[in-house]
């Protein structure tokens, strides 16, 4: 079993609250120069809310990716070269974050692989106009399960908290509780359970993966979250070859295993657009069903 997660790969650095707060500039906003509510803030708000929430356990530090990293240099080192920087000239933030909270006392097994519940967030400066005055920002949570063997996330729509807007990192705070509170993990894996017990055949894997194709480009079907060609080309590929997910030797495979196939390729998706892919793989599923 892995216990290094790789929750998502795709064009990121690994990162921690506190290298973020230590080492990286805080945003403004450029006509009023008010102050952008940083990355590890929002990290560390969700995190005390989880912690609040499931009062009974110790949360493990959260994960931390970050990409597209915005540099920048002190005044008194304008001039320099890009090879002559020193350290401590250097100004550097990433626009875009996404983090996962593992919750170990919420614990499951299905079709004998271990999951846990975690909480998930993003953030992308690049949503927010800081070019302008101060305005609400842009934030997004979901919760679901992560499947140890290969660290993807279980993520239905109905678990998932699209947006939230806000200035305040008070409505941060109380965002995140209220989605702990409005999740039911019981009917959730229930439904994974359920899944685990039903197989398609080779045939109809291959008719899921061209009616997928074509639909993609149908343009009376809304599909901005869906995997692109190259996702779902890991997908075939997983079917053939994955060890945990791939198909059986008769060529079925459980919707389940499918679905854990399509998350599995979610994994190359940028930061911004990662939890959306979610609600795309479950209209993805309900196409295989």
């Amino acid at each position: 079993m892995e216990t290094k997660s790789q929750f998502i790969v795709a064009n990121t650095a690994e990162s921690s609250v506190g290298r973020m707060q230590a080492e990286h500039i805080i945003p403004v906003f450029a006509k009023d120069n008010e102050v952008a509510i940083a990355h590890h803030e929002f990290v560390q708000q969700c995190y005390d809310a989880v912690q609040h929430f499931f009062n009974d356990t110790l949360l493990p530090e959260p994960q931390i990716r970050v990409s597209h990293p915005i540099h920048g240099r002190i005044p008194e080192a304008m001039y320099k070269k890009p090879s002559e920087l020193l350290d401590h000239e250097k100004t550097l933030y990433y626009e875009r974050m996404m983090f996962l909270i593992q919750v170990p006392s919420v614990t499951k097994v299905i079709d004998g692989k271990v999951v846990n519940l975690v909480v998930a967030g993003v953030k992308g400066f690049n949503w927010d106009k800081l070019h302008g005055k101060c305005t609400p920002q842009r934030f997004k949570l979901a919760i679901g399960f992560q499947v140890h063997v290969c660290s993807n996330l279980c993520i239905f729509s109905d678990g998932y908290m699209k947006e939230l807007s806000t200035a305040n990192l008070d409505e941060v705070y109380l965002a995140a509780y209220n989605l702990c509170a409005s999740f039911n993990p019981d009917r959730m894996v229930n439904q994974l359970q359920e899944w685990a017990s039903v197989s398609i055949s080779r045939d109809q894997f291959m008719q899921f993966i061209g009616r997928v194709r074509v639909d993609f480009y149908n343009p009376s079907i809304d599909t901005r979250d869906w995997l692109g060609d190259q996702q779902l080309a890991k997908v075939v590929r997983g079917y053939f070859s994955d060890e945990h997910f791939g198909c059986a030797m008769d060529g079925t495979v459980s919707l389940w295993n499918l679905y854990n196939l399509l998350t599995e390729a979610n994994k190359s998706s940028y930061v911004d657009g990662f939890l959306d892919r979610y609600r795309g793989i479950s209209a993805l599923m309900s196409l295989a069903q």
